[in-house]
């Protein structure tokens, strides 16, 4: 006899996500689609071709229209509350590197991020970034760094910017922890990324932090259901705040880089 899907759905992500057991047995992903997701597949089976580690597979597109990815098992942690260890933030900022270095030549047929039409803009130095590669998106698989989740606001951006998303959130920088303790984990993934110092990261950070403000603006403006989403659950409120508080630990956090 036949086994039926068996659907969960869980919360977060750009809209929720639904983990389906289908009657293959495996577990699968199943998430809302948008104008950037030909994109967002593009990119990922350009990742897939390179043999970039830890990412979904694109499978397809269910009777639904959601999209359908594979699921990589692990956990996410909150950044708010939990922090991964030393060793597994400088493993997530070598795992970044490489993707970097696998899409440095990938060139998208669309323009449609979920940001709106954006153009690669080589001349700057932009490539393809993740975007939002924060600890909420990290899967850890007992403790250790095992891959990344959550392409949906991949787009075109500065390699620097997507470092300076995953220390914000994996320091973490966005509340305080002791300053020589965040200090010491801004050296190890600074050190594990390559070719960037400490101070750089902090200033990348609050170059980071501003652009996220003007994206979300731009995506209230579309109507854009996520991002709604996001204001309506206080989350930018939230967020203005942290990089308000930040800024004030900023400078006695340089003096130790």
């Amino acid at each position: 006899m036949e086994r039926s899907e068996e659907s969960e759905h869980l919360p977060g992500g750009s809209g929720g996500v639904w983990r389906v057991r289908a009657a293959d047995g495996e577990t699968r992903v199943h998430r809302p689609t948008g104008p950037w997701t030909p994109a967002v597949h593009e990119l990922l089976r350009h990742l897939a071709e390179r043999g970039l580690d830890g990412i979904p597979a694109v499978i397809g597109i269910d009777d639904e229209g959601r999209e359908v990815l594979s699921y990589l098992p692990g956990e996410t942690l909150d950044p708010e509350t939990e922090q991964p260890s030393e060793a597994a933030l400088a493993a997530a900022a070598r795992w970044l590197k490489r993707f970097h270095v696998a899409v440095a030549d990938f060139t998208p047929t669309s323009d449609h991020w979920r940001q709106g039409m954006q153009p690669l803009d080589r001349s700057r130095g932009e490539i393809i970034c993740h975007n939002d590669p924060g600890l909420y998106n990290w899967v850890v698989v007992e403790g250790e760094f095992a891959g990344m989740i959550d392409w949906d606001r991949a787009g075109p951006g500065l390699p620097l910017d997507d470092l300076a998303f995953l220390v914000w959130s994996g320091v973490p920088l966005l509340r305080e922890i002791p300053i020589g303790e965040a200090a010491s984990r801004i050296r190890a993934a600074a050190a594990a990324y390559g070719g960037v110092d400490g101070s750089e990261l902090l200033d990348a950070v609050t170059h980071r932090m501003g652009l996220i403000a003007s994206r979300w603006k731009a995506g209230i403006d579309r109507g854009d259901p996520g991002t709604l989403a996001l204001r309506d659950s206080g989350i930018m409120a939230r967020h203005e705040a942290r990089v308000a508080g930040f800024a004030e630990r900023r400078e006695a956090l340089r003096a130790l880089l």
